[in-house]
């Protein structure tokens, strides 16, 4: 045995020459040796010096040997040292069952042969060893359970490294201590840090020491005595990892201690248990995060399929809508034919003749005709879903609806309806102006219904958004219910008794024909929005 690691022998004995012949003898085996000459001695070395095995005596001044090994089984310090009673008076049976009672763990009688009392020393010493061995794997086995107990309690991250941390300190004598967790490709993402941030906190905090020791393969080490300076006397570490994934770094620190083969195996055994709780954490977040967004992907593939769906069904109903217009436009066409060639020749015969007539009424008839005729030309423009060629021109849609609001100056002051406009300066759109001003107008004269009959305020607003110029018309009227604000672009649907149900399926159409979208916005009691977006002319459009 080097002196290092020789256990200690107490031998409590009141005669000189015994103990001095012990000492020479286990000094021999290379034991070490201290001596108590009375029991009140015996027992004070044993309580302040924890010796490995005590050799007892019975007949001892001041405390007898069953007084010192009754105590000694009664302190928690001592309750647990090998101890043997050798007396050369204890021969009765009653003697050696009062010893034992009292917890002896073994009993000689004197003379004693050295090599009988130095087997039995080194017997005990060994028993005793494998016992506390023995404990501290069932006391490694009991943490390690509650650990993974606690640990797989937890799928939120941010609590699981609470209790790693606060679990790892408390099974293991630290003064300082930082847990890393990190993402798939190393990167910090949280930590925790039990005591003060010193400089080699602040060195494992910078990632560089962990990374050198994911590089090198270790899983569980001791700190470098380099790397603890003057703080501390002693550290473990460990890389978490679950497999081939790195999940996180812990380390443990100690300032007075040295960490043993005991605290090496529960704090690697726990590290373990630690990085698969975090592994599993991972793929839990992992997984909802995936579910989650799986949600969502539905949802909108769901909306986007109801809004297709949606526009599927009015667009059918514009296509009726279209067919209606062409057959009805085909007929007013054929009819205007003769209408207009007997009027031209009434016109005519009526000039030559020289009769008086009402010429100012011929006059009305025939722009009457021409606006038949226009309403023609625009019923056949939307029955093929496209504006009249000859009618599009570049255009200042904020100088368009200024215009609209002086030809509705008088309706607007007789209904009491207050006017807020924001008609900046825009890039221009290109489309048919007759059409986008019947589409505005359609919309502020909706507007001014919806507020009759006690007035309001009635909100037009211009503004470019990204690569459209937007126009906003927002009103303060009874508003629109949700559960037909859906349909009010369906050709035929209306809420008025005396609608027709076109008039906004139309602006839809104009609007959809000019590459543009219209949506409503309202609440009820509050108000409606209509909101209008075309593209703006660019020149190599």
């Amino acid at each position: 045995m080097t002196s290092s690691q020789a256990p200690l022998i107490l031998v409590a004995d009141d005669h000189p020459n015994t103990t001095t012949l012990m000492q020479y003898v286990f000094e021999r085996e290379g034991f070490r040796v201290e001596k108590a000459t009375d029991g009140a001695a015996a027992l004070e070395i044993a309580q302040t010096q924890k010796p490995d095995l005590i050799l007892l005596d019975v007949m001892m001044p001041r405390l007898s040997g069953f007084d010192v090994l009754r105590m000694l089984r009664e302190d928690e310090r001592t309750v647990r040292i090998p101890t043997i009673i050798i007396t050369a008076n204890a021969k009765e049976p009653a003697d050696i069952a009062r010893g034992l009672n009292l917890g002896a763990d073994d009993f000689l009688i004197k003379p004693i042969q050295p090599t009988e009392l130095v087997a039995r020393v080194m017997s005990k010493i060994k028993a005793r060893r494998l016992e506390d061995a023995l404990e501290r794997r069932t006391n490694e086995l009991e943490a390690l359970l509650q650990a993974a107990e606690q640990f797989n309690q937890h799928l939120n991250h941010d609590e699981l490294l609470d209790t790693i941390i606060s679990l790892m300190t408390q099974i293991l004598p630290s003064d300082a201590a930082i847990l890393l967790y990190l993402d798939s490709d190393g990167s910090q993402l949280a930590h925790r840090l039990v005591g003060s941030m010193d400089s080699i906190i602040q060195t494992l905090l910078d990632e560089t020491y962990f990374r050198v020791a994911i590089e090198h393969n270790n899983s569980t080490f001791r700190v470098p005595p380099e790397l603890l300076g003057n703080c501390y006397v002693d550290g473990l570490g460990a890389v978490l990892r679950h497999g081939m994934t790195v999940v996180g770094f812990i380390v443990l620190l100690h300032k007075t201690e040295l960490y043993d083969d005991h605290h090496y195996r529960l704090f690697a055994g726990s590290a373990r248990q630690a990085a698969l709780a975090l592994n599993n954490t991972r793929l839990f977040t992992i997984q909802s995060n995936y579910a989650q967004h799986l949600e969502e992907m539905v949802s909108e593939r769901t909306q986007a399929l109801q809004s297709a769906q949606k526009m599927i069904i009015r667009n059918e109903k514009l296509a009726a809508v279209g067919t209606l217009a062409a057959s009805i436009a085909h007929e007013i066409g054929n009819s205007m034919q003769p209408i207009r060639t007997l009027f031209d020749d009434l016109a005519e015969e009526l000039s030559h003749q020289s009769v008086v007539y009402d010429k100012h009424g011929l006059e009305i008839i025939r722009e009457n005709i021409d606006r038949i005729a226009h309403t023609i030309d625009l019923m056949r423009d939307f029955a093929s879903n496209r504006p009249n060629t000859a009618d599009l021109h570049p255009l200042d849609l904020s100088q368009l609806l200024l215009n609209i609001l002086e030809l509705n100056y008088k309706l607007l002051q007789q209904q009491h309806i207050q006017i807020e406009k924001q008609l900046p300066k825009i890039p221009l759109v290109y489309g048919s102006k007759s059409q986008l001003q019947s589409v505005f107008m359609n919309l502020m004269l909706n507007a001014i219904a919806a507020m009759e009959p006690h007035g309001g305020r009635l909100t037009i607003r211009v503004q470019q958004v990204e690569k459209m110029v937007e126009v906003s018309i927002e009103d303060t009227g009874h508003g629109i219910p949700p559960d037909i604000i859906d349909q009010i672009f369906d050709p035929f649907f209306t809420t008025k008794p005396n609608g027709t149900g076109l008039g906004l399926s139309v602006s839809y159409g104009i609007i959809q024909s000019h590459q543009g979208t219209i949506e409503a916005r309202s609440e009820v009691g509050k108000g409606s929005q209509f909101i209008v977006r075309l593209p703006i002319y660019s020149d190599r459009a």
